[in-house]
């Protein structure tokens, strides 16, 4: 297999985590705007003003794309809009993105209702909600294949994108911290977000230099940095990966991108890996070094995958004999695997033509081993192998039939979950040629845990994949942690 056609059957799942850090965390409304020093709320300042700003999307010395955001009275309240549009390449194949919010809110910017989309060339994403009395009505998926989901609050929800004109113009002061947990639609769930101010610094702005303040926000694990003008619009804004929004005039913002998507986000996140690894697919024993300031974030999942010091041991497990079927007795991790049989947001294992296709798969076997092979290799015969820049969910995947590890990853979950086999997506690095990519993969409850890559047709799947972080789309966010602080020296390889 060439290094060529090797690579493209190892596609990301973090390649455009980065710029999402920058593009989508202010589509994450918040809840409470508390001081860390003595609980007075940022939301207590004047509400900012409308605007109109244009910046042009860069990751490090390309232009890939622009972005326009807008701020206006509209009756009792706002309406925040923010459209972006850039072009990067996964694999060496062009992928252009777009994003859409547009979130209304009140005078005192609590949320009323919020509209995002993402659209590419693989695939459309929406998500809409609704405030009513203490409820937040949600529907989010693909076009035409939405879910619907309530959640209480207990609050108000706000915007982040509201609290930096606030921010501004309390002439808050170096070191001084912010927290609020922010509403995140991918896992419906609140996580704390941290704004710190770093201090003043002049930058150039669209018409001369401006006395900025810079502020380091966190979310999940990521970090970006922002610089404020006087009144709280952003200026600059710095996150992962080299992506950079740098406020231009419209005129400006709108041209000088590289339609022909230069870099390559898929070989510019890989993991370095000194020394090379021989017949990786048949790899049964792999001992890493493990280097970078992401190293204590490696999980430690035996038998599989060990760690002794900044030593990591991944042994490819064997297939339980007998299989055992059935969930594990009580007491022994019984209620965790129960729920690796229920739908989740991106996994419906629920839906009719989920169900239908993994019953005419597995038809009446018996053997959970046999079962899940079938559902492996019928993923294997009819997937279209192909690059994507997606939120995947199985009910989409199994209508089209194409994408990256991520689609692979979802449909053979949801399958496995109609089959009455419990499973889970997992997350982390294959080895592939040059270095480790960002890859995702299956576990599935055979009698143990038996991890299973569709992409490759492997169970269990070879020694090389380093496991990070279990969970579905919605949690593979919190990889972009990891990118560039992660570095590994091959020590022992045994097929």
């Amino acid at each position: 297999m060439s290094r060529r056609s090797s690579r493209l059957t190892v596609a990301a799942v973090v390649v455009w985590l980065g710029l999402m850090a920058v593009l989508v965390r202010k589509h994450m409304p918040l809840q409470t705007t508390p001081l860390d020093d003595g609980g007075v709320e940022l939301a207590s300042a004047a509400a900012p003003t409308a605007h109109d700003e244009w910046f042009g999307v860069y990751q490090k010395d390309h232009k890939i794309g622009h972005a326009h955001r807008t701020r206006e009275e509209r009756g009792s309240g706002y309406v925040f809009r923010d459209d972006s549009s850039f072009a990067l390449a996964m694999l060496g194949a062009p992928q252009k993105l777009r994003t859409t919010l547009v979130a209304e809110v009140d005078r005192d910017d609590a949320l009323r209702r919020f509209d995002f989309h993402l659209v590419s060339q693989a695939t459309s994403f929406a998500a809409r909600g609704e405030v009513e009395g203490d409820r937040l009505h949600v529907r989010f998926g693909a076009f035409g294949a939405e879910q619907a989901i309530d959640l209480p609050l207990t609050e108000p929800i706000r915007l982040p994108s509201a609290l930096r004109p606030r921010l501004a113009r309390r002439g808050a002061k170096p070191g001084e911290r912010f927290t609020a947990p922010a509403f995140n639609p991918m896992t419906m769930k609140s996580e704390p977000l941290t704004l710190t101010v770093v201090g003043r610094e002049t930058i150039p702005g669209p018409d001369g230099p401006v006395d900025a303040l810079r502020v380091r926000e966190e979310h999940q694990g990521l970090a970006a940095e922002a610089w404020l003008a006087p009144d709280g619009s952003a200026l600059r804004e710095e996150a992962s990966l080299g992506f950079t929004l740098v406020r231009e005039p419209a005129e400006v913002a709108l041209t000088g991108a590289d339609a022909a998507a230069p870099v390559d986000l898929v070989v510019a996140s890989r993991i370095r890996v000194h020394g090379e690894i021989a017949d990786p697919r048949h790899l049964r024993r792999l001992t890493l070094r493990v280097s970078g300031d992401a190293s204590s974030l490696i999980p430690v999942d035996p038998p599989r995958q060990t760690m002794a010091g900044d030593r990591l041991v991944i042994a490819r497990e064997e297939m339980p004999v007998p299989a055992a079927p059935g969930l594990p007795p009580p007491g022994s991790g019984s209620a965790d695997v129960a729920a690796l049989l229920v739908p989740t947001p991106f996994i419906e294992s629920d839906d009719p033509a989920v169900r239908r296709m993994a019953e005419a798969i597995v038809g009446s076997e018996q053997d959970v081993r046999i079962a899940a092979r079938r559902l492996l290799e019928w993923i294997g015969k009819n997937m279209k192998q192909e690059p994507s820049l997606t939120v995947p969910s199985a009910r989409e995947v199994l209508a089209s039939l194409r994408g990256d590890c991520n689609e692979h990853a979802v449909l053979f979950a949801a399958l496995a979950r109609a089959a009455g086999i419990p499973a889970r997506v997992v997350a982390g690095a294959v080895y592939g040629d040059d270095g480790f990519y960002y890859h995702a993969w299956n576990e599935l409850w055979l009698g143990g845990w038996v991890s299973a890559d569709a992409v490759f047709g492997q169970m269990p799947a070879d020694a090389t994949h380093v496991k990070l972080l279990e969970g579905g789309p919605e949690r593979h966010l919190a990889l972009a942690e990891m990118i560039g602080k992660l570095e590994f020296t091959t020590l022992e390889t045994a097929s």
